[in-house]
Order: structure tokens, then C-alpha cells, then sequence
């Protein structure tokens, strides 16, 4: 099993071995991120060559070295080799990076997911590596079912609200249980109409009520005749 996890690999030194087209995604989704960029290969991908010539990233036009583990957060070798993947692997768990050789999972200290998203919102989907096209399936799915438009304008929104929110509400209980609320209640039903005016007035009487003692009996912030009070009407 797996433990799944976000890195931040922005400013951090990553090495892809190889230049093809599994080569090329595992670049993209590194520069992407912010990573500082290493490839090694005798020929890459047009894309990898116009990154380089833009010094988005460092490109070596050789084979692989193993001083070109030296100073690496993460590596990837994607060479079309599996016995050069599977060596770069080992030297390089040696050394405790973060290593994967694609397609070999006895070669891998961690796997990349299927990630769906939108806006900021990410789902990434994993089997553990016994099924790549399954997680892609479910990926796919999780994409066009869930992760419509509104739900990254929704994220956004509420990551504006965080540090108020943290300055009215002491505990992370009382938050969690406003987060809540405001999710169930009006607010984004609100921004999917584009009237963020309103919205923001729902927040702002949200953290009004927070300072007070709960109220079962209160009455909805945007309806007065709703009869469902989400939790964030309430108080927290």
C-alpha cells in the first residue's frame, strides 16, 4: 500500500532520464509545478527541446550518469529501457530519493496518480498500481461528473474566506463545523448565479453569528422562509 501525499515541489531539483513521450508528460507535470527541471537523454521530444531552448529547464543531450542523481529531490527514469529504469531506480533509492521507474512497480517508492481537476481542486486516483487504465477510467469519470467549473470558483471563494474565518473562529472544530455549514447552505448556489455581492454578505453574517451563542431556531441568512437552517445560520 501506498501513502498518499501532495509534495510541493516548487524551487526543488527533479531529474527525468529519458526523452519520449512518457518522458515528455512526466516533464510537463514537473515543470508545471514549478520544479527545477533536469533531463538527461541523447534525444527528447520537440516540446523538451523548445523548454530548453526557453531554459524552462536544463537539458544533458547524453546517456545516463550517476552523478546526475547528485542534488536531486525526485527522479524519474523513463527511458524505453526497462533494465537501464530499473538501474537508475536502485541507485537512485540508494542515494533516498524519491524514484520511480514508469511501468515498473517493483522499481517505484512512489507512483503517480491519475489526477482529475479544476481550477485549484485536485482528485487523484490511485490503485496502488495494479491497474493504471482503472484509475484513468474512475479519473475520467471523477472529471466530468464531479469536478464541474463552479467547483474550482467554490474553491477559490472559500480559500479567500480562510484567514477571516481564522480570525473570528477560534478552534479548528468551531471552523470545521462553519465550513460546513456554508457548504450545505446558500452560498454556493450563490456563486453559481454570479452574485458574489451576496454571497460575501452570507459570510460576513456567518462570522456575526460565530460570536454569538448557537441557535438552533435561527433563521436562514439569505431566506427568511427557508425551512432547512444550514449549520453556518446556526452559529458555530
Amino acid at each position: 500500500m501506498f501513502y498518499p501525499i501532495y509534495l510541493d515541489l516548487h524551487g526543488r531539483p527533479c531529474l527525468v532520464v529519458g526523452g519520449g513521450p512518457i518522458a515528455t508528460g512526466k516533464v510537463r507535470g514537473l515543470v508545471e509545478a514549478g520544479a527545477l527541471v533536469t533531463v538527461v537523454a541523447p534525444e527528447v521530444s520537440a516540446d523538451v527541446v523548445a523548454w530548453s531552448d526557453a531554459r524552462v529547464l536544463v537539458w544533458h543531450p547524453r546517456t545516463f550518469v550517476p552523478d546526475d542523481l547528485d542534488g536531486q529531490f525526485l527522479v524519474y527514469a523513463a527511458t524505453d529501457d526497462r533494465e537501464v529504469n530499473a538501474r537508475i531506480y536502485r541507485l537512485a533509492d540508494q542515494a533516498n530519493r524519491v524514484a520511480n521507474a514508469v511501468d515498473d512497480l517493483d522499481h517505484c517508492n512512489f507512483i503517480a496518480p491519475a489526477v482529475a481537476r479544476q481550477g485549484v481542486v485536485q482528485v487523484a486516483i490511485s490503485t496502488a498500481g495494479t491497474s493504471p487504465a482503472l484509475a484513468k477510467q474512475i479519473r475520467d469519470r471523477v472529471q466530468h461528473e464531479v469536478l464541474t467549473p463552479e467547483t474550482g470558483v467554490l474553491a477559490d471563494y472559500l480559500g479567500s474566506w480562510r484567514p477571516e474565518v481564522k480570525r473570528h473562529i477560534d478552534t479548528y472544530a468551531r471552523r470545521q463545523t462553519l465550513w460546513e455549514g456554508v457548504l450545505e447552505g446558500c452560498v454556493p448556489s450563490l456563486l453559481v448565479a454570479g452574485d458574489t455581492a451576496q454571497a460575501d454578505l452570507a459570510m460576513r453574517e456567518y462570522l456575526r453569528r460565530a460570536a454569538a451563542p448557537h441557535d438552533p431556531h435561527a433563521r436562514c441568512v439569505v431566506h427568511d422562509d427557508r425551512p432547512d437552517v444550514c449549520r453556518a445560520c446556526k452559529g458555530v
